[in-house]
């Protein structure tokens, strides 16, 4: 296997810090390639003092990579160009090339309207941004825009034809009326021919040019969005996204030899979950997590009550000390403890070589435990059910728990490397990686890129496994 070329899959539902990771490992790729989702997922990337949030741009380009974007993303010109000011504003170089896939379909107004009315999008807890319209555009072969129409000379006649085979669907979700019908057409084609103009110098093919890379010896760099149990296919339906979260689908996706990339899978410390759907490890509820804001903090009497076993509070705490709040939304975010039942699955289902923990310092001076199982009705299973309604995790004897390490003690287990680590954080990390059966080749103390333990990690952790 070439180890130069990388896949990084979140493991959870998401929001495991994906982005670090991507700009951790950009200096050494040459490309680094989004392969699926849209704007409704934010990588959070923290360098030289400064934050950056990109929703469609991949993460690599703070680092000068090459990017490209590939076929699966729902592409929103908009958002596009937001990312492209937000990392010049934010005193980053955008230095290598731009590569947006012609067949990636247009996120257009109309499905933004249509995501924001309510109804199962909202049942869904979806991000309103207008993902799930699109993906039935793009189902429907006859009523998608892609990359390629709307830089192409027939786009006005194409926008037309489509708003006109939409008309009854438009007009009952109030977003125009039948007399406003061409004007709303014509609208929207004012908007985007301009972003068209902007993007033509961008489009090609990531199917070729992303093999003649490999070919020619090219290392790349895919980054995926969501994560693998919102995965269209292999999540936690219908609580999932509209694309393929998985290694398999980025390959699938970009037309490129899987056999040719090491799988490193993003796991956060604790998992966290936006919106609804069923979250067997939960600590607390959802309807008190939508009631909490971030910045708030809890006194010296809840944090002792949360140690005691008060896990609603437990939960809070990881969520304001994890800035657990959606980059693209807002949105309070749940969190449960550690799932090893899930992760195994992931693992699995995507082949993951090694895995990547991050957030782990959140849980410091947390007592905590991991799930090892699942019951139901008297039944005990160590496998992921595809209905996860009713289920209840069972967790291991095992208690996990090590003190707050201060900055200095950071760096220097950043220097010195995974044996300097704490040693209940260590036990977590041995049993992780015994319960997935692959080593963990990265552990995330910190939310800046340098605060990365790499050293000794992967071999350690091999050791495990023997």
């Amino acid at each position: 296997m070439d180890g130069q070329n990388k896949i990084i899959i979140g493991a959870y539902w998401g929001d495991e810090g994906k982005g670090k990771i991507v700009d951790l490992l950009a200096s050494e790729a040459d490309w680094v390639v989004r392969f699926n989702g849209g704007d409704n997922a934010g990588h959070t990337i923290v360098a030289n003092g400064k934050e950056v949030v990109l929703h469609v741009l991949p993460s690599g380009v703070v680092q000068g990579r090459n990017a490209a974007i590939g076929p699966d993303v729902f592409f929103n010109p908009k958002s596009f160009f937001a990312d492209y000011e937000s990392v010049i504003k934010a005193g980053f170089k955008i230095s290598g090339r731009i590569l947006i896939d012609e067949r990636a379909h247009v996120i257009m107004p109309y499905h933004t309207a249509m995501d924001a009315g309510g109804g199962a999008t909202e049942q869904l807890g979806t991000t309103k941004r207008g993902i799930g319209p699109v993906a039935k555009d793009k189902a429907s072969r006859t009523e998608d825009i892609t990359v390629s129409d709307l830089v192409g000379t027939g786009f006005k006649e194409k926008l037309n034809a489509v708003v006109a085979a939409k008309a009854n669907e438009l007009i009952g979700n109030r977003i125009t009326t039948a007399a406003e019908l061409n004007k709303y057409a014509n609208e929207i084609y004012m908007q985007y021919v301009r972003y068209a103009n902007e993007l033509k110098k961008y489009v090609g093919s990531c199917a070729y040019e992303l093999n003649e890379a490999l070919a020619s010896g090219k290392s790349l760099l895919l980054e995926g969005a969501q994560a693998t149990l919102l995965d269209i296919v292999h999540g936690t339906r219908p609580f999932v996204t509209s694309s393929n979260c998985t290694a398999g689908g980025a390959a699938a996706n970009l037309g490129i030899d899987i056999r040719k990339f090491r799988i490193i899978a993003v796991a956060k410390a604790y998992p966290t979950r936006v919106g609804e759907g069923s979250f067997p490890t939960e600590l607390g509820n959802y309807e008190d997590a939508k009631k909490e804001r971030k910045g708030e903090t809890l006194t010296a009497a809840e944090k002792k009550k949360a140690i005691d076993g008060d896990l609603p509070l437990l939960g809070k705490w990881i969520r304001q000390d994890g800035r657990e709040f959606g980059a693209t939304t807002g949105r309070p975010r749940r969190t449960g403890f550690p799932d090893f039942v899930a992760l195994r699955y992931s693992g699995m289902i995507n082949g993951a070589d090694e895995w990547a923990i991050t957030k782990i310092d959140v849980l410091s001076g947390k007592p905590f435990k991991a799930a090892v199982a699942y019951e139901k009705d008297g039944k005990k299973t160590t496998r992921f059910p595809f209905k996860l309604e009713g289920w209840k995790p069972v967790y291991g004897r095992k208690e996990y728990f090590w003190p707050p390490m201060d900055e200095n003690e950071k760096m220097a287990a950043v220097q010195k490397g995974y044996d300097a680590l704490p040693q209940g954080m260590k036990e977590y990390v041995k049993d992780l990686a015994i319960s997935t059966g692959a080593p963990v080749s990265m552990v995330s103390i910190g939310p800046e890129r340098e605060m990365t333990v790499v050293k000794d990690a992967l071999k350690r952790t091999a050791e495990y496994l023997k």
